[in-house]
């Protein structure tokens, strides 16, 4: 099962995820989605955001973000929550 991503979940880079979904929160914290912005501590990186989602998970008309989508500096979205999420 793939954990949902959430507002300051890890990236394989250092970063985390800065923005989400305000009115949609799994445990209390809001859900990232495609577009949603991540920190990216690697000289040269500037901020980034999420490039991949669960086409058929959408919040507000953008998908999901996922454990192991992709953001726009090249690093890996790391889910806190990795028992819950999709199959």
């Amino acid at each position: 099962m793939k954990g949902v991503i959430r507002l300051g979940d890890p990236t394989s880079h250092g970063g985390v995820v800065v923005s989400a979904a305000g009115n949609y929160t799994i445990m209390g914290k809001p859900v990232a989605r495609v577009g949603d912005q991540v920190t990216c501590p690697i000289k040269g990186h500037p901020m980034a955001v999420i490039v991949e989602g669960d086409p058929n998970w959408v919040i507000d008309g953008r998908a999901v973000a996922l454990e192991g989508h992709k953001t726009s500096c090249g690093a890996t979205l790391i889910s806190t929550l990795s028992a819950l999420g999709r199959g």
